[in-house]
């Protein structure tokens, strides 16, 4: 596990490229317009980093087209090492200022007595520092290794990623991250009732905060974008606010990479390179930046989680896409997320698990590992000659 949090020297930000970084916002956006368009969507969290990471480990164990399409699906650069990208990227989070908690987890079960490809094993412990385990996928007790583990590395934040495993399963890859920090200026509690107008069309009252001053806003003729630094320079969130009320449909129209793309641009106008220096309102073609804007948010808690199989197929995914280094016969059957999220007048916690399990299409040995019966037959009318129940044996 990486950790970066109080205790250690703060580590100057640096602007960089690199591919998996760059990839990623292309990346969530493409899956969250996805769902927020589905049927009945609602509320939708998901964490680009954390899917990126499980299903590169996945990808790792790829060959070929395969691999080829889940580092397409992911927006990495083909000719770069997806392997490499993230271990840089891995390295990287774990680099954060005293003032800010990230943590990222990876780990690896295999069905007990099934031996992976020592280069994968290598390349899973030196570029993702990935715990390994063996586990018996067929015992009731297997789901619970696994959660209790998620639950760890989250900080109780997601208790149960899984809730049982499917009689194929011979494989699970599965990232944790984790993430708290305080806001460079704290909010304050707001008294005044507020109507926020929910995606029903219902009104609701939440429990609001506010700043009054120093909110770095950017104002266009569709939208409003503050931007929320964290204590330290490391992180910062953003919020964008439409100018109508949207459905999930229409924010999956709305929230297209050009909109993502404007409001970065103009931010970085703003505030330098790392969103660090002092900022510098500006305006000009129906846009512009005020440094000294002021803000009203509810905060709030909620939890999310989604089967992302059938939509990562939607955008590139192969269907049963192979992992031979994982073993022969192995392909991805199901991709899951688990999310979890608190916005206070204090700072944000965030979590999320990502499992991606491996299945084989190769016929798995009965094991007689329990009392059976035991017949011998006339196959001419099916009676039994011998019949017996066997449970002990020495």
């Amino acid at each position: 596990m990486l950790t970066a949090c109080g205790g250690q020297a703060t580590i100057p930000v640096q602007r960089l490229s690199m591919s998996l970084s760059n990839s990623s916002s292309g990346f969530g956006l493409a899956l969250l317009s996805r769902l927020l368009a589905e049927k009945d969507a609602s509320n939708v969290f998901i964490s680009p980093l954390s899917a990126t990471i499980a299903l590169s480990m996945a990808a790792s164990a790829a060959q070929g087209p395969t691999k080829a399409a889940l580092v397409k699906l992911l927006g990495i650069d083909p000719t770069a090492n997806a392997d490499e990208q993230a271990r840089q990227t891995i390295e990287r989070l774990a680099q954060s200022d005293p003032d800010a908690q990230l943590e990222l987890a990876q780990a690896v079960w295999a069905q007990a007595g099934l031996t992976l490809n020592p280069a994968y094993v290598k390349r899973l412990k030196d570029d993702y520092q990935a715990e390994l385990g063996n586990l018996d996928f067929r015992s009731p007790d297997a789901a619970a290794v696994v959660n209790r583990w998620v639950d760890a590395k989250t900080h109780h934040k997601i208790p149960t990623l899984v809730d049982g495993f499917d009689p194929t399963t011979v494989g699970y890859l599965v990232n944790a991250t984790y993430f708290h920090a305080l806001w460079a200026t704290e909010f304050k509690p707001l008294a005044d009732k507020i109507q926020f107008r929910q995606f029903s069309g219902a009104i609701a009252t939440p429990p609001m905060m506010h700043r009054d001053d120093d909110v770095i806003e950017l104002v266009t003729p569709d939208y409003v974008a503050d931007l929320l630094p964290y204590k330290g320079g490391r992180f910062s969130a953003v919020l964008i606010l439409p100018r109508a009320v949207l459905s999930p449909a229409d924010l999956a129209t709305f929230l297209t990479p050009s909109v993502w793309s404007q409001t970065m641009q103009a931010f970085h106008r703003a505030a330098g390179d790392t969103l660090n220096a002092k900022c510098k309102s500006w305006s000009g073609d129906q846009m512009g930046v005020s440094c000294d804007g002021t803000l009203q948010m509810p905060k709030f808690k909620l939890d999310y989680q989604k089967d992302l199989t059938d939509t990562l197929i939607a955008m590139g995914m192969p269907a049963g896409a192979e992992l031979p280094d994982f073993c022969a016969g192995c392909f991805i059957s199901t991709v899951v997320q688990k999310t979890y999220l608190e916005v206070d007048e204090k700072g944000t916690t965030a979590a999320a698990a990502t499992g991606v399990a491996v299945a084989t299409a190769l016929r798995l040995p009965t094991v007689v590992d329990r009392p059976f019966a035991f017949a011998l037959i006339d196959n001419a009318t099916d009676a039994p000659l011998f019949l017996g129940a066997i449970g002990n044996l020495s």
